[in-house]
This record gives C-alpha cells, sequence and structure tokens, in this order.
C-alpha cells in the first residue's frame, strides 16, 4: 500500500510539469502548426475521462492525479491550437465547456454509467492509435522521430498505473485500461532497440 501510494503520487508530481514545454513553445511562437487538434482533443478526452470517472468512484486522488492535470495541460494546449488559427473565438467557448463539465462531474450531474461506457471507450482507442504507431514503426523498420525517453516514461507510467490500480482500486475497467496501454507502449519501446541495427545501417550508407 505504501509502495503504491508512493508511485501515485511520484506521477502525479510529475504530470504537474509534463505539457508545460509545449505550452511554453506554443506560447513564445504563437503559433500551434505541426500539432493536430483531433489528436489532442481525443488524449483530453480520455485523461478527463479518466479522471472524471476516478473522481466519481471516489479513488484516491493519487491514482487519477496525474489524468487530472494532464488533463488542465491538455485543454490549454487544444486552446492555444484554436487561439492561433482562423478559430480563435471558439477557443473561450471550449473553456467554457470544459468548466462546465468539471462542475457537472463535481456537482454528480453526470450518470455514473455515461462516465463508464466514456472510460471504456479508451480502450479501443488507445489500441487503435498505439497499433498505428506500432505498424509503421515495423513497416519502415525505423522508429523514426519518436523520442526513446518519451517513450520509456509512457511505458513506466502505465505499468505503474496498472499496479496502483489493482492496489488501490481494483477497478477492473481502470486495470485494463491501463494494462491494454502498457503493453502496446511496451511494443513501441521494444522497436526501438530491435531496429536499433537498422538504424545504424541506414546511416552508414
Amino acid at each position: 500500500m505504501v509502495l503504491s501510494r508512493a508511485l501515485g503520487l511520484a506521477i502525479t508530481s510529475g504530470s504537474i510539469l509534463l505539457f508545460i514545454p509545449q505550452i511554453l513553445k506554443i506560447f513564445n511562437a504563437k503559433s500551434a502548426k505541426g500539432i493536430s487538434l483531433f489528436s489532442q482533443i481525443l488524449a483530453l478526452l480520455g485523461a478527463a475521462s479518466t479522471a472524471a470517472y476516478s473522481f466519481s468512484k471516489g479513488f484516491v486522488f493519487s491514482q487519477w492525479g496525474d489524468s487530472f492535470f494532464v488533463g488542465i495541460q491538455l485543454m490549454i494546449v487544444v486552446m492555444q491550437i484554436l487561439y492561433y488559427s482562423d478559430a480563435s473565438a471558439y477557443a473561450f467557448a471550449f473553456f467554457a465547456f470544459c468548466w462546465a463539465f468539471t462542475f457537472a462531474i463535481i456537482g454528480s450531474y453526470i450518470p455514473i454509467e455515461v462516465l463508464i461506457t466514456v472510460q471504456a471507450l479508451g480502450i479501443p482507442i488507445t489500441f487503435v492509435s498505439k497499433s498505428i504507431q506500432a505498424w509503421q514503426n515495423y513497416k519502415y523498420q525505423s522508429t523514426g522521430q519518436l523520442s526513446l525517453v518519451s517513450v520509456f516514461l509512457q511505458f513506466a507510467g502505465t505499468v505503474a498505473r496498472v499496479f496502483t490500480s489493482i492496489q488501490d482500486t481494483g477497478d477492473l475497467l481502470l486495470i485494463v485500461s491501463f494494462g491494454t496501454a502498457s503493453f502496446l507502449n511496451a511494443i513501441i519501446f521494444a522497436q526501438f532497440f530491435i531496429y536499433w541495427d537498422e538504424k545504424k545501417r541506414k546511416k552508414m550508407h
């Protein structure tokens, strides 16, 4: 239990600054060019659903705090993408929607059945997005511009979350969600080493 809580707090603490460099980079450039709005919204949906579901189930904050902080940062990124585009007027409307959603969760206005459904949908979304990346790596026999450190941190974080979910909640939906993510992150992480020699060989030629 002590290890689980310590891991949960460590993951939560680390998540506070996870997207700050990205936010500052967009702010300094006054542009979000090259960043997919759709992918950021999907990521926000995943983080927000996990935080909302866990809060509604009464789980300890160390179990879902990282999803909460990541959700806030992704909301800012989405707002920046909208603000620095032709759809700047929608940035504040999006903020208002997120604010209303937060109060709806706190006030228990959204049925738990809806939150369970949204949380369950995160499993196939994660599977598809990670599988596409793994297939692309296999197709080109390379991990391209993927960051080894970022992929490792994602892998380590999801593995740790499987442990804390089992220890702190025993919730099958969360365990399967993080278990699926950790399995696919493990495949992508392993591909760095599988294609390492191939990458060196291409550089030599």
